[in-house]
């Protein structure tokens, strides 16, 4: 995996650096491993609406709404599936006088 270490966690890691904003990294994995990272974003996904990717060096945490948008591509020589988690807002409170 090019020598990053990619995992899913509700734990909040030490020593590592928090990733704000816009992030973009490719990472390689062969079956196994991407069967187990697969895995662990389903189950994470099921307990809520709140993920931590991290590897040694950083933690990528994410609030996400209910609905998730799935892509599937294909053409001659590739597949491509892709998901899209949209950011949850939080909603203000509502109060009167």
């Amino acid at each position: 995996m090019n020598g990053d270490k990619m995992e899913i966690t509700t734990d909040r890691p030490e020593g590592r650096k928090t990733v704000e904003g816009n992030f973009s990294k490719e990472f390689h994995m062969n079956k196994k491993e991407l069967s187990e990272f697969l895995r662990k974003l389903a189950d994470e996904i099921e307990k809520g609406n709140e993920l931590e990717i991290k590897s040694d060096d950083w933690v990528l945490p994410f609030k996400f709404r209910d609905n998730i948008e799935v892509e599937i591509e294909k053409d001659k020589n590739e597949l491509e599936i892709e998901m899209e988690f949209e950011k949850m807002e939080d909603e203000g409170k509502l109060s009167i006088g």
